[in-house]
């Protein structure tokens, strides 16, 4: 698909949408995720989180970031249509509890909003009525991490959501809750309750959306492989919605729509990793590289209808 017929679909379903089903895809710009290693793993991330992208993931994973680190990710999604940046900061604190703050912004140029005229029963183009503008969303996620014991972690996050639609934005606040177990050597399960409470979105024209609470829960087993000198990590989520979005999630059972993503890492002394996955039945895969605390990853993603996705996370642990 071209960047000219991206853009007007995403501009004509902005305008075709009824309120209700606009409500369900408030806060879609938040699906996509942080961070290259997590995305070359499918996006099966919640039981695995563990590094500076967990506040996104997972809060309860920042207890494992010793130190501080800091990440930063570009991503060009579906072609150059979509520019997505992330970044985010994490430090340890006392009696193993951590704070983080992550920032995600998503936006898209030049789209066209276009007014038509009506006579003698046709439809008159006139190209003085078109106005091009601009769509940004960003988040700003405050987190803090504890571990309740020795095998179990909690976080949760405070949500600070704006969203400009050409002249008009809105503002919004919500939390996220988190917790990571390790059920035994190398298995650990996971779950991150976003919008826990259900974000409230206020427009500037009085409109109000709501962001409903989705259920993410996810396992994964690690184990090293000593004849290698590696370390293998698999992966399985499921994110649980409940808005009827038969038709934008793989599965349904009654109300209740869930996404699958599953993942696979084989990373070799710590110094280089190879990635593969499927979300939501789209394959992914990526690689990564870490330096005395610098680590660089890549990820690539497949899309069915849409151009491929290319995304280059950094960051630095010290």
């Amino acid at each position: 698909m071209t960047r000219s017929a991206t853009l007007l679909t995403f501009a004509a379903l902005l305008m075709a949408l009824p309120t209700g089903a606009a409500n369900k895809y408030s806060g879609e710009f938040l699906t996509h995720g942080v961070g290259a290693r997590a995305l070359g793993m499918g996006s099966a991330f919640v039981a695995v989180a563990n590094d500076a992208t967990a506040g996104y993931w997972n809060p309860a994973g920042l207890v494992d970031v010793v130190g501080e680190a800091v990440h930063l990710m570009h991503s060009e999604t579906f072609g150059d249509v979509v520019n997505y940046d992330t970044g985010a900061y994490v430090r340890s604190l006392e009696k193993g509890s951590a704070f983080a703050l992550t920032v995600v912004r998503l936006s898209i140029d030049d789209i066209a909003f276009t007014d038509f005229y009506e006579g003698d029963g046709r439809i008159y183009y006139d190209a003085t009525k078109i106005t091009w503008e601009s769509d940004s969303e960003a988040a700003m996620l405050l987190s803090y991490a504890r571990p309740i014991s020795d095998r179990m972690n909690v976080g949760g996050n405070l949500k600070i959501i704006s969203k400009q639609i050409g002249p008009n934005s809105c503002y919004g606040l919500g939390f996220d809750l988190g917790a990571q177990c390790e059920v035994i050597g190398g298995l650990t399960l996971g779950a991150n309750i976003q919008d826990v409470t259900t974000t409230f979105l206020v427009w500037d024209t009085k409109e109000r959306e709501k962001i409903m609470p989705t259920a993410k829960l996810g396992v994964a087993y690690a184990t090293d492989i000593e004849s290698m000198d590696g370390r293998v990590v698999l992966a399985a989520d499921a994110d649980f919605r409940f808005e009827k979005r038969w038709m934008a999630d793989e599965y349904h059972v009654g109300d209740v729509t869930f996404d699958t993503h599953y993942g696979l890492e084989f990373s070799y002394r710590d110094l280089v990793a190879v990635r593969g996955g499927l979300a939501m039945g789209q394959l992914t895969a990526g690689a990564g590289i870490g330096i005395a605390g610098f680590v660089v990853d890549y990820a690539y993603g497949k899309h069915e209808y849409l151009d491929s996705s290319h995304r280059v996370s950094a960051a630095y642990v010290f």
